[in-house]
């Protein structure tokens, strides 16, 4: 297939929102007589993977975050064909033991209520990234609040899709990253892709994540999610993602004419479940629901699935329209803001294969002439500390008194430990092996600066338990926004 993106466009755009690199996929199915395929696609890459100016190519893996849940949830959907799960069967049948805060879901919840985000249960992103099992982390969910009644509206959720991760395993009694393998990246022959955050690593050939942070390209590291791995992990290449996305135009068969997805388990993966309210304004196609694993709704009259991920350094967009035959993949290594570049160069790719190329500038509908502003890097950053205490007063470190009473391990049965040490006549907080700097105000608030959760980056208050005596016996800190602050109980 000849190159469809301008170039010199693309370029501009890149350098416009200081963009390191981009990775691209695009293809088209024609179906053949003996029930395979032969897909019209390219691969490639531009620009650079990292700042010392190596380029980005075909090969090139990136981390493609939340867009690997729509493999998580082909590989359910491959389990459901063989009839070792089922969408409708409560998830306990699978996972003994297994528990939920909210007694409905606990007794009810299902896959189809995990793939769709219905379950009620609110994101709790603070629970990961950290280094625990699948059966380790499974034992979390009933200590995690809901913030909605069950099945009553789309919650997004990251832990969700990690616990439908553990379901396959405990389907197939392999690991995710050997079930992906099986069920998917072998059958596809998707050979340069894995979701195992240290083949990224290892790997010769990936793209650097990088974010602006006051101003400055900075690069970051490569956040290891293994624990939520259904839901964020799967890193690949473009050309692998030719195959995925030729995968699915084709409606769940191999180029060679496999069904790996029976038909009508496809036609319920892609189906509408729950009504999800889109992020893109009215000019720029929003879709209105959520199937397994995917955003649905209409592109130019047509039925169209996409996704968006977002994680640490890493930006990628997938979509794909059945009746079309067509799909596209393209993936960033900058954190944000990145859905105007991404968006722009998927509506123009999704165009030309729809034969309505050049009907619209989509660079010039997403952005001016004018760059970009310094808070529109910031688009990550939750102060939550301003909005509730917008007058609180700060206060020095040699005012609050003894430190050492704070110091300690606090503990909640949902979420990592928690450490509070002291340092240099300072307060620290360590959570999932990451450090944040605290700081002190008038009436015993603290703040902790830039508490990571997925792809947010938090200011947080911090108040302390004391008894009766002095002693502090736990801190409360709002790690789930939609919830109550929770309570880390000293040990």
């Amino acid at each position: 297939m000849k190159e469809i993106l301008d170039k010199e466009k693309v370029l501009a755009d890149l350098k416009y929102w200081q963009v390191p690199g981009m990775a691209v996929s695009y293809v088209k199915v024609s179906p053949d007589k003996d029930g395979g395929y032969a897909p019209d696609s390219l691969a490639g890459g531009y620009e650079v993977r990292e700042t010392s100016g190596k380029p980005v190519d075909e090969n090139t893996r990136f981390c493609i975050a939340s867009c690997s849940k729509a493999m998580t949830s082909a590989v359910i959907a491959m389990l459901v064909t063989e009839g070792k799960l089922n969408y409708d069967v409560p998830v306990k049948e699978y996972l003994p033991g297994f528990a939920m805060m909210d007694a409905e879901a606990d007794e009810k919840m299902t896959l189809r209520d995990m793939l769709c985000h219905r379950t009620g249960l609110a994101p709790h992103d603070g629970t990961w990234a950290g280094v625990v099992t699948s059966e380790e982390y499974m034992k979390r969910f009933r200590y995690l609040a809901p913030c909605a009644p069950f099945r009553s509206k789309a919650i997004y959720n990251n832990c969700i899709y990690g616990l439908a991760g553990h379901v396959v395993e405990a389907a197939t009694g392999l690991t995710l990253e050997e079930a992906f393998r099986k069920y998917l990246f072998r059958p596809l022959g998707m050979e340069n892709s894995s979701c195992d955050t240290e083949k990224l690593r290892r790997s010769e050939n990936h793209a650097e994540p990088y974010q602006v942070i006051d101003g400055r390209l900075t690069k970051l590291e490569i956040w290891n999610v293994d624990t939520v791995a259904g839901a964020a992990s799967v890193n690949t290449t473009a050309s692998d993602m030719v195959k995925w996305l030729a995968f699915l135009a084709a409606g769940g068969r191999t180029a060679d004419g496999r069904q790996l997805i029976a038909p009508e388990v496809f036609r319920e993966m892609t189906e509408k479940q729950i009504d999800y309210a889109d992020f893109v304004g009215e000019e720029f196609y929003p879709l209105d629901g959520y199937a397994f694993g995917w955003q649905v709704g209409s592109y130019r009259g047509k039925k169209i699935l996409r996704h968006t991920g977002k994680i640490e350094g890493y930006s990628t967009v997938q979509a794909f329209i059945p009746e079309e035959g067509i799909g596209a993949f393209l993936t960033v290594n900058l954190h944000s803001p990145t859905i105007s570049v991404m968006f722009a160069a998927l509506y123009s790719i999704l165009d030309e294969l729809m034969g309505c190329g050049g009907e619209v500038t989509w660079t010039e509908k997403f952005h001016g002439s004018e760059p970009p502003k310094p808070e529109d890097y910031d688009d990550q950053y939750i102060d939550i500390f301003e909005k509730r205490y917008p007058d609180a007063v700060e206060t020095e470190w040699d005012k609050v008194g003894s430190l050492e009473r704070y110091a300690g391990t606090y503990e909640n049965p949902g979420y990592d430990k928690i450490e509070i040490r002291t340092e240099g006549g300072e307060l620290t907080l360590t959570n999932r092996a990451l450090t944040w700097k605290m700081k002190p105000y008038f009436g015993g608030l603290f703040k902790v600066i830039g508490l990571k959760e997925d792809t947010l980056t938090y200011v947080m208050p911090v108040s302390f338990i004391e008894n009766e005596e002095g002693a502090v016996e736990g801190l409360m800190i709002p790690m789930e926004p939609l919830i109550p602050d929770l309570l880390f109980r000293k040990k």
